[in-house]
């Protein structure tokens, strides 16, 4: 009522009808109120007002419907790049990447020197495996604005997230010259060089930081251990990560990162052992349960079945009923055939805690690729997508669940927006398979190239480039 009479005793104020905007909003009253974002906009379409619109429908509790007030106002506002460009910006915050795709192409099509505009739509484009399109864009801002650290910063990260660490790498480096005291830029250097295997000029820039006193010594050998590790020199990592003081808080990473090592050379025994100390070492029962979760991974991931029956036997002995441990026992079922057991195990993680989205989830993905039960599979993977939407790893066992249903399209929009925000595991796989399935064959190639490089040892991606020859592809 105060703001209602606000505006009538003074129409033409902006402050008195946003006002009343953002109590209609935070009512659900979205029709009314959007008469009065047309209002505001017909009198003012210029950057700032489109911005107070948009921060006023955060007071709106259904994301979906703020995004349907937007794409109304850009229906009746086609010339506006602001709408759009924020039309992109909360359908990008949706996951609904293809709308933000669309919306950024249009804004950019109305305004063409707006810079924030095209990093925006770049990310979104690498955020969907167009990486090769995004770099076209992100090398004409670079080149127009030589100068500005936040577009060398998004390029290298961009680059550094799709695992091209030596094409970021002369990016990083200029912006360093431009900044050359930043003590976060120069490690970001050392960083890129470790992660692109140059060992020499990784060790000489950590070297370099450690001298300047920006990283401690106990640092300095934890990150050119990973450096070595990187390059291939597994004996230099080793005597490196020794060297780390018990007293560092690098030392329980350092000894982690010593049991990975042995687990990767097979010595199974004395990866065992140096978690087994580590328990002993740091008897906090979070860090307990980390090494527990750690190591059974990496027995898992090795196939070691006896070992991590083992294991599991003596960490719910010590944590019974501990959710994660019980997820990883109903993983060890499944990947051994033992459907019912792994079923068995995934209800009573639900029994305990109904509303574990992971369990709920898996139990439906288990039925929908190990078993004949695609009802029940259906019927739980979509309980889950209406429980938990913006769940990337639900998106993928929803947008898996509309491929074996033959909706290939629909399929394709939610695992594109599961890849768009976690590319691991078998969400890049399944991602990959769709577009090749819908034609976006040259895509599909783009993709599996990158992931592969970054993920070597991700198994569905490998299963994926031999089902789809992708590798002959690139060999060609």
């Amino acid at each position: 009522k105060i703001a209602r009479a606000w505006l009538g005793a003074f129409p033409k104020d902006d402050a008195a009808r946003l006002a009343l905007l953002r109590v209609l909003l935070a009512d659900g009253r979205s029709n009314e109120a959007l008469g009065h974002m047309q209002a505001l906009l017909e009198q003012d379409g210029g950057p700032q007002m489109v911005a107070q619109v948009f921060r006023a429908l955060a007071d709106l509790p259904d994301g979906a419907a703020r995004l349907d007030l937007l794409q109304q106002l850009s229906r009746q506002f086609p010339k506006n790049p602001y709408v759009f460009y924020y039309l992109g910006l909360m359908a990008k915050e949706q996951g609904k990447v293809t709308l933000a795709v669309d919306a950024f192409d249009r804004a950019i099509a109305l305004d063409g020197n707006w810079r924030e505009l095209e990093l925006m739509q770049a990310q979104v484009l690498a955020s969907i495996g167009k990486l090769q399109e995004a770099r076209k864009v992100m090398d004409k801002m670079t080149t127009r604005y030589p100068q500005d650290t936040n577009v060398l910063s998004a390029y290298v990260d961009m680059l550094a997230a799709h695992y091209q660490w030596q094409d970021a790498l002369p990016l990083a480096l200029r912006w360093q010259e431009l900044q050359p005291h930043d003590s976060a830029v120069r490690q970001l250097v050392a960083q890129l060089y470790a992660s692109a295997g140059n060992f020499p000029a990784a060790s000489q820039a950590f070297r370099e930081l450690l001298d300047a006193r920006r990283i401690d010594l106990n640092s300095y050998l934890f990150f050119v251990a990973n450096a070595a590790e990187r390059a291939g020199q597994t004996d230099t990592a080793v005597s490196m990560l020794g060297k780390v003081s018990k007293d560092s808080t690098r030392y329980l990473q350092a000894q982690e990162q010593l049991a990975l090592l042995a687990f990767r050379r097979g010595a199974y025994d004395s990866a065992q052992t140096r978690f087994a100390a580590l328990r002993q070492d740091f008897p906090d029962d979070a860090q307990v349960l980390d090494t527990y979760l750690i190591e059974a991974a990496q027995l898992q991931q090795a196939k070691q079945w006896k070992r991590l029956e083992t294991l599991l036997q003596e960490a719910l002995a010590r944590y019974p009923d501990q959710v994660d441990l019980l997820y990883v026992l109903a993983e060890y079922h499944a990947a051994r055939g033992q459907i019912e057991d792994a079923a068995a195990q995934f209800a009573k993680i639900l029994a305990i805690d109904p509303a574990n989205i992971d369990a709920l989830n898996a139990y439906g993905y288990l039925l929908l690729t190990q078993t004949d039960d695609a009802e029940k599979a259906a019927q739980l993977i979509e309980e889950a997508i209406k429980l938990y939407p913006d769940s990337p790893a639900i998106q993928d066992s929803y947008g898996w669940l509309l491929f074996r249903q033959g909706k290939t399209e629909e399929a394709l929009s939610w695992l594109r927006r599961a890849y768009a925000a976690y590319r691991s595991n078998e969400i890049s796989a399944h991602y990959i398979e769709v577009l090749y399935a819908t034609g976006e064959k040259a895509l599909a190639q783009e993709v599996y190239r990158y992931e592969r490089q970054g993920q070597p040892d991700n198994t569905p991606l490998k299963e994926i480039g031999k089902k789809l020859k992708l590798n002959d592809d690139k060999k060609k």
